[in-house]
C-alpha cells in the first residue's frame, strides 16, 4: 500500500481539503483586521494542506 493509498482510506485527503478551505477563510479574516502575520501563518498552513490534498500540482512527496 503507498502513501497515497492510505491517505485515500484514512480521510487525511478530506482532511487536507478542509483544512486548506478553513485556513483560507481564516486567513482573509484576519488580513481584514490587519493581523498580517496571522494571515502569513495562515497562508502557509493553507499551501500545506493544499500540497497534501493536491500532490499532483507540486509539493515535496517525501511528506505523504
Amino acid at each position: 500500500m503507498t502513501d497515497k493509498d492510505r491517505n485515500e482510506t484514512d480521510g487525511s485527503t478530506e482532511a487536507a481539503v478542509y483544512i486548506e478551505a478553513l485556513a483560507a477563510e481564516l486567513a482573509r479574516i484576519a488580513a481584514a483586521n490587519r493581523l498580517y502575520t496571522l494571515q502569513h501563518i495562515l497562508d502557509m498552513a493553507r499551501e500545506e494542506a493544499a500540497s497534501i490534498a493536491r500532490p499532483d500540482r507540486g509539493g515535496d512527496p517525501s511528506f505523504r
